[in-house]
């Protein structure tokens, strides 16, 4: 049976998708929504730098509430493992490795990594021509953090990422990225699968969760206007959750179940916004993942 997760996120962060709340305080908003397993977000000042964190408030934290910090995401801001600038690269990898570690230090199970960023002017952007190296440049750095998946216990998943603000992206599919991952150790590299990026890349949800396989080791559950990325509480979009949920069936999937919705882009409360998800989660935990009015 799925255990849905309800993201840090939608209390760590603020109107414009910034770290700027306290993540303590977030996690008791978590629990307070009725929610026992969250993911966590190596976003803020203190993940600037490796080393700047401490885990005991939120190991504290997450023992006084009694939740599972199942996954981690990994830091996004200035990250970029297809950087075409070796430092830019070599911190990326740094900085993920930590958020690892740290989630390792807490029995956390799975690291949710992007797989790239958006490059900065000093970088090379992302063109047909020089896709293929980007490519190998985001399989070296993968491999260092086998290493650390290796070390800590904590598995890499990959998500992927649209490319709907960027010419061209490597590994914006599951195809791609199942077949990128294939050399790596299973127990160690895996992919996740954000909803919304699918379906907002042209891609079906379903399918891409069927084409990932036994390497679906998280989801972000996440609605889509189709065209934008809503992370809206599903069924306020157009993403066909009764075809995902027998998708998922058909692959047995036991991974994460993170609904990963932001209040943000709404003009509702993010307690509401709880409220709502944790009202969906019992309906689909009760009777499977389904559309709105079925079930």
């Amino acid at each position: 049976m799925a255990t849905y997760s309800l993201a840090l996120g939608l209390f760590f962060l603020d109107a414009e998708s910034d770290a700027r709340h306290d993540p303590v305080a977030a996690l008791e908003s978590i629990a307070a929504a009725g929610f026992s397993e969250t993911e966590l977000m190596a976003e803020g000042d203190e993940w600037q730098q490796p080393g700047l964190h401490d885990a005991g408030p939120y190991r504290d934290a997450l023992e006084r509430f009694k939740i599972f910090p199942n996954t981690i995401h990994t830091p996004m801001s200035g990250v970029n493992l297809a950087s075409s600038v070796e430092e830019i690269r070599c911190d990326s990898v740094a900085r993920i490795g930590d958020a690892m570690r740290f989630l390792g230090e807490l029995g956390g199970r799975t690291a949710i990594v992007h797989p790239t960023g958006s490059p900065t002017p000093e970088e090379s952007p992302y063109e047909l021509e020089n896709i293929g190296a980007a490519a190998e440049r985001i399989y070296r750095s993968v491999s260092e953090l086998v290493t650390v998946a290796a070390e800590t216990g904590v598995r890499i998943a990959l998500e992927n990422l649209p490319n709907t603000s960027l010419p061209c992206r490597p590994l914006k599919s599951m195809e791609e990225l199942r077949a990128f991952i294939a050399g790596f150790p299973p127990e160690q590299v895996g992919l996740c699968l954000d909803t919304g990026h699918a379906c907002i890349s042209g891609l079906d949800p379903a399918e891409q969760a069927r084409i990932a396989s036994e390497r679906l080791y998280a989801l972000h559950i996440q609605d889509v206007d189709g065209q934008n990325d809503c992370h809206w509480v599903p069924g306020h979009g157009v993403i066909d959750w009764s075809a995902l949920g027998e998708a998922l069936s058909a692959i047995g999937f036991d991974g994460a179940w993170t609904i990963e919705a932001l209040a943000g882009r709404t003009e509702t409360t993010a307690e509401q916004v709880a409220a709502e998800c944790a009202a969906l989660s019992e309906r689909w935990e009760a009777g499977g993942m389904s559309n709105p009015g079925e079930g």
